[in-house]
């Protein structure tokens, strides 16, 4: 472990560091069999091509040192920085820009902020990556006010001139300190694109979007290749976040249904279907269990449905209005597989089999798995 990373004991975010890869790999796959096992076919769990330096989003936090300034992570489920020199799961070019960063904070003497007292301003910078390149940096601040912007920023392009943009941020919620509504753009468009699947994405600030390129490159082919669209479904992506899946499944499909209740990622989601060219696809800002609802209320069903909820997984609520869209077949997506069987019981319950669950090491290190999960109607063979 202490070649790895010499904070793991103390930042405690890489749960697995005692293990070994294959190890972990077995780890993981275990998960998916002991929750899913006995309501389908588990999958070989598939390994990442990177086991380090595979985070293509990368989060600092920085506090005071005697008369400097530290950069580091916050320590898990506390609000104590961890003072990490490099942190192993994040990109070179990343650990570059937050050094740099640590010395340019400390010579334009912006205070950190404390958590405990509310004090301060800097709460922290999160950086993204694109597989083009293209780097973005968020500056999280307390409030609007930003010390000689103009300088800093000046400052900055030349200390690291790979920065594709940078915008600030202000975040005033005490708890989490990571996201804030875009006030600025510093420099650049606010925004960097991404590929994937043959695809091109818009990545706003906001934008939720996997953090490991090359895995979530197999996971979507591997969630197309349950789904196996001819051409001639309707298709419902619930949960589409900034419409990657949807966009993906577009191709394939005669029309796609995409619905999501943050408004700011319906919006990235329109921008991005029509850099793609793609216009048989209509995206809804509003919770997804009401948009199932009302499509039943209308008459309508649907072919085929796309799942990709938060760790919490679905309501039951919602999974019941789907049931009534009357899908042929559903692949669902999920980063816990506790939340994702949970749910699996709960459409056998409403008339679906699940056939098989694919396990995917989306971020090595951590306990965290990824799988996808086909369920077809009961009365369908499959």
């Amino acid at each position: 472990m202490e070649n790895f990373c010499k904070a793991g004991k103390k930042c405690n975010s890489c749960h697995l560091l005692n293990l070994s890869y294959e190890e972990q790999l077995r780890y993981k796959e275990n998960i998916c069999r002991r929750e899913l096992g006995a309501l389908c076919r588990v999958e070989p769990i598939t390994a990442s091509p990177l086991t380090q330096g595979y985070r293509n989003k990368a989060q600092f936090a920085f506090r005071r040192e005697g008369k400097g300034m530290v950069s580091g992570i916050y320590r898990a489920d506390t609000r104590s920085i961890v003072a990490v020199e490099r942190c192993a799961l994040c990109t070179d070019r990343a650990n570059d820009l937050a050094a740099v960063l640590c010395r340019l904070f400390q010579s334009f003497k912006v205070t950190p902020y404390d958590p405990y007292t509310g004090k301060g301003w800097l709460k922290s910078v999160v950086i993204r990556e694109s597989s083009d390149g293209e780097m973005m940096l968020v500056i999280n601040g307390a409030d609007k006010v930003f010390p000689a912007k103009r300088t800093f920023t000046a400052a900055l392009q030349k200390a690291f001139p790979a920065l594709t943009t940078a915008v600030v941020a202000v975040n005033r919620d005490p708890v989490r300190l990571f996201t804030g509504k875009v006030s600025e753009v510093l420099c650049g468009t606010g925004t960097i694109s991404e590929r994937l699947c043959g695809e091109r994405f818009i990545i706003s600030p906001t934008a939720f979007c996997q953090i490991n390129h090359d895995q979530t490159e197999r996971l979507y082919a591997k969630a197309m290749e349950l789904m196996a669209l001819s051409g001639t479904e309707t298709v419902l992506d619930a949960y589409c976040g900034a419409g990657t899946i949807g966009i993906i499944a577009a191709r394939k499909a005669r029309r796609v249904l995409s619905v999501e209740l943050n408004p700011e990622a319906i919006r990235d989601a329109k921008a991005n279907a029509k850099l793609n060219g793609v216009d048989n696809i209509t995206f809804t800002a509003a919770d997804s269990r009401l948009y199932a609802k009302e499509l039943a209320a209308r008459g309508e069903s649907v072919d085929a449905a796309f799942i990709d909820p938060p760790r919490a997984g679905c309501t039951a609520s919602f999974l019941n209005a789907l049931a009534k869209l009357d899908p042929q077949k559903i692949v669902y997506i999920s980063c816990n597989p506790v939340t994702q069987a949970r749910d699996v019981k709960i459409l056998s319950r409403l008339g679906y089999r699940a056939q098989v669950c694919a396990p995917f090491d989306m971020f090595p290190q951590t306990n965290h798995c990824e799988s996808v999960c086909q369920l077809i109607r009961s009365d369908i063979k499959s």
